[in-house]
């Protein structure tokens, strides 16, 4: 939501040649739960953009266990990402912070005895899930919430499980 053409090229110029873009769900009305400034259309742009000015290692993030999120609305954000076939995907399950305006939300809630996150086992399945697609097209699950073609992983993660200095 907030990179241009220039920027991405001034990116590439610089000599980075890895690009992580934070798409999260391909749901509109997931992001504004998130309180996101992108759409599913300002990420799709984004990423095609890259693309043109030649990145081509791309990573996508996305996330899990949202509120109101159901196994077909994530099932969608996965084909659809798999279908743009970036080089790299993050799947984390969403981790509602102490303090922050969604944590509120899910208390006033609960509080009203209303449940907007999904259950653990409805969690539990979003990972197996994504674990199976994923592996059936092709990325290979290297980290805990990372998933990349062959020879595509990224060395930062990787740094991070054997304790390198970053």
């Amino acid at each position: 939501g907030t990179v241009n053409r220039n920027q991405l090229n001034r990116i590439r110029e610089l000599g980075i040649n890895r690009l992580s873009i934070g798409l999260q769900s391909c749901r509109d009305s997931e992001l504004k739960l998130l309180g996101r400034i992108h759409d599913y259309e300002d990420f799709l742009e984004c990423f095609w953009m890259a693309r043109d000015v030649g990145f081509d290692n791309i990573n996508v993030d996305i996330m899990s266990a949202l509120p109101y999120q159901t196994m077909e609305a994530y099932r969608n954000t996965l084909e659809k990402v798999i279908k743009l076939n970036p080089e790299h995907i993050s799947a984390y399950s969403l981790i509602v912070e102490d303090d922050t305006p969604l944590c509120q939300q899910v208390e006033e809630a609960e509080e009203k005895g209303i449940k907007i996150l999904p259950d653990e086992d409805t969690e539990r399945e979003m990972y197996y899930l994504t674990e199976k697609m994923l592996n059936d097209n092709g990325y290979i699950h290297y980290e805990i919430s990372n998933f990349a073609k062959p020879q595509k992983e990224c060395k930062h993660n990787i740094g991070y499980w054997k304790r390198v200095d970053y």
